[in-house]
């Protein structure tokens, strides 16, 4: 259904998904005449190998015009593997979702200080992220959240000892970085639906 949104992520949108629902909201509040449907799935507590095996009744079952997918930080987190490793999971589930729906897919990258310890991990992992345009250009777009947060940041610093910070010391985003990332993200999907 083209006028479905999907919207799957792990702890990137918040402990309890707040980013996505909060997002949906915002889009509904700006565009109420346009038809839309959410189905959200946040936060995902599967593996990205897991939501895989279950990609037929979570992901392709929905018949949604558009999936927006914010995975990887859980991987990286509790599997304990490589960026590499994620990428690779991440690219045999793009295919699996390119080969069996006509959606449209977004994939946001991730912000390094949600997992500070393996700041390395996740630049390659979003590297990769970045990459997957080339998988079908016409259907996979890149939502760079991370980008974002670095000008955000330095907007901040501009502001001295008073900028406010986007994640905690345990490494979980704010009240403020879910605010952003919901107006980053309904400012995106809005972009795409134009």
């Amino acid at each position: 259904m083209e006028n479905r949104i999907l919207i799957i992520g792990d702890e990137l949108l918040g402990s309890e998904g707040e980013a996505a629902f909060r997002c949906s909201e915002m889009l509904l509040c700006a565009e109420p005449n346009r038809p839309m449907q959410f189905s959200i799935n946040a936060p995902m507590l599967l593996s990205i190998p897991q939501l895989f095996a279950r990609a037929s009744s979570d992901i392709i079952g929905k018949k949604a015009g558009r999936i927006v997918l914010a995975l990887g930080v859980g991987d990286l987190k509790r599997e304990r593997v490589q960026g590499a490793v994620v990428a690779d999971h991440y690219r045999t589930l793009l295919d699996e979702l390119l080969k069996k729906t006509q959606s449209d897919l977004d994939l946001l990258t991730i912000p390094t200080e949600m997992l500070p310890e393996g700041c390395d991990q996740v630049d390659v992992l979003n590297q990769a992220i970045r990459g997957f345009v080339d998988m079908a250009p016409d259907r996979v777009g890149v939502f760079d959240w991370e980008a974002h947060v670095r000008k955000f940041q330095a907007k901040q610093e501009e502001r001295g000892k008073f900028g406010r910070s986007l994640f905690s010391e345990a490494s979980k985003p704010t009240s403020l970085c879910i605010t952003l990332l919901s107006m980053f993200l309904e400012d995106c999907i809005l972009k795409k639906l134009k």
